[in-house]
């Protein structure tokens, strides 16, 4: 059954981590990699539910942990923004750089240190935009 965002977050992590894990383009592009990130779904006109934090962990070319709700765990880099963004971002309408810099997503880390690994970070976009999803709102 595919999950449906954001109430299924916890199922949707875990194949975001099968899926990054798997990729072979990930695992070169995030080698001697390690960070924690940290996406934070908001609500706002769609979904007026509770922020949902997202945890994904890299550790040398490896996604080593991904929980669906964990909005206390320490990170590196952080992405919060409203639902519908979100879901536009998965659905690859929106590419990541124009929403950061758009502010229509808010970050948070040492930049200098996601852009000296960016190739890593387009790779787990794009197997987060392969994880088959339904959204509720």
């Amino acid at each position: 059954m595919t999950p449906t965002l954001p109430g299924d977050a916890d199922e949707w992590a875990d194949r975001l981590q099968a899926r990054l894990n798997d990729r072979d383009a990930f695992a070169e592009a995030a080698a001697g990699f390690e960070a924690t990130f940290r996406f934070v779904i908001l609500p706002d006109d769609r979904y007026d539910g509770d922020p949902v934090a997202l945890t994904v962990v890299v550790a040398d070319g490896a996604c080593v942990a991904a929980r669906g709700n964990d909005p206390d765990a320490d990170y590196d880099f952080g992405l919060a923004g409203p639902y519908a963004v979100w879901v536009d971002l998965l659905e690859d309408e929106i590419d990541v750089t124009e929403a950061v810099m758009g502010g229509s997503l808010e970050f948070e880390g040492s930049e200098m240190a996601l852009l000296s690994n960016r190739e890593a970070v387009t790779e787990l976009v794009r197997a987060a935009q392969n994880v088959e999803a339904d959204y509720a709102y």
